[in-house]
């Protein structure tokens, strides 16, 4: 195949346990996307013409990708508040969702409780917030985790909720 590289585009890469977009560029389609260092590769069958690229992500596959990941920070927070247990990884896949937690054992009652609280900040409907911050702002916040990487920090906020360095893609509100 071919690795395509524009001045910009729409199309996420696969990092932070999220899978990459899908969709077409050109008319051709979008089989993978990567990152190497600030560059963004979009991998294709074959190489589109033209200067200009219009490219199109698979929209259904996006959201379900922005719900769940929404999602994962609601039970990653609500995890830590309920049992002090901290998210180690995180995958998204197409038919399953894990989550790793540093917890030996979940009792029944305990993921009873963590389910109902995270489907009642779900139908709150609230908002979600992504913005940068400065390294030095960085400290004066209460994060759940540490930033890994960047000279400007990318925040996910739901708001009230959880705070988190993420690059991921994210609904609007819960």
């Amino acid at each position: 195949g071919w690795e395509v590289a524009l001045d910009r585009t729409c199309f996420y890469p696969a990092g932070g346990g999220q899978p990459a977009d899908c969709g077409t560029l050109g008319g051709v389609p979008v089989i993978d996307v990567h990152e190497e260092g600030e560059q963004v590769w979009h991998v294709l069958p074959e190489l589109p013409t033209g200067a200009t690229l219009h490219g199109e992500i698979d929209w259904t596959r996006r959201l379900d990708h922005m719900q769940q990941h929404t999602g994962q920070h609601i039970l990653s927070q609500v995890c830590l508040e309920r049992l002090g247990a901290q998210t180690i990884s995180f995958h998204l896949g197409a038919e399953v969702v894990t989550i790793d937690l540093d917890v030996a054992n979940l009792s029944f009652d305990s993921v009873e409780a963590i389910e109902g609280e995270c489907n009642r900040l779900v139908m709150e409907d609230i908002p979600v917030r992504a913005y940068f911050v400065a390294p030095e702002d960085v400290p004066k916040l209460n994060l759940r985790k540490l930033p890994t990487k960047g000279e400007r920090t990318r925040i996910v906020e739901i708001v009230g909720v959880d705070l988190s360095p993420c690059g991921g893609t994210h609904v609007r509100c819960t």
